[in-house]
């Protein structure tokens, strides 16, 4: 067979898995229904409830519940730092070139500026004399 379709089938596998984890968890409970009855019940010793295990297959439900919110954050967070590592490594962090006043030698009290693209290099400009 080839490699590539046991990578597939694995996959498949894992995915199934992951969206067949409540319905496990029913079959478990019917499966065991008579264990979980008189062991693990909470209400085992207080038969006029009729919770006949309910209460267990309620915090398994409500468990499951809790692994899939907590993977999904964690997934979520994961892509979020993995998106903003990718951000940051690739942009270089370069300081913007000074724009550096020089004084003219021929005329001793005239100011000159390098030449300014920036839209706030337009909004604050030195005075002119």
């Amino acid at each position: 067979m080839n490699p590539k379709r046991h990578i597939a089938f694995f996959l498949l596998l894992l995915v199934s898995f992951k969206t067949l984890v409540v319905p496990f968890v029913y079959l478990d409970f019917e499966l065991r229904k008579e264990y979980i009855i008189h062991h693990l019940c909470e209400n085992r010793f207080k038969p006029q409830l009729h919770c006949d295990g309910k209460c267990y297959l309620a915090k398994q439900l409500h468990k499951v519940a809790e692994d899939n919110a907590r993977q999904e954050t964690q997934k979520q967070s994961d892509t979020v730092k993995k998106l903003l590592q990718e951000v940051f490594d690739e942009t270089a962090f370069t300081i913007p070139p000074l724009h550096l006043c020089y004084f003219l030698k021929e005329r001793p009290f005239f100011l000159r500026c390098a030449p300014q693209n920036g839209f706030l290099d337009k909004l604050i400009l030195p005075p002119i004399a």
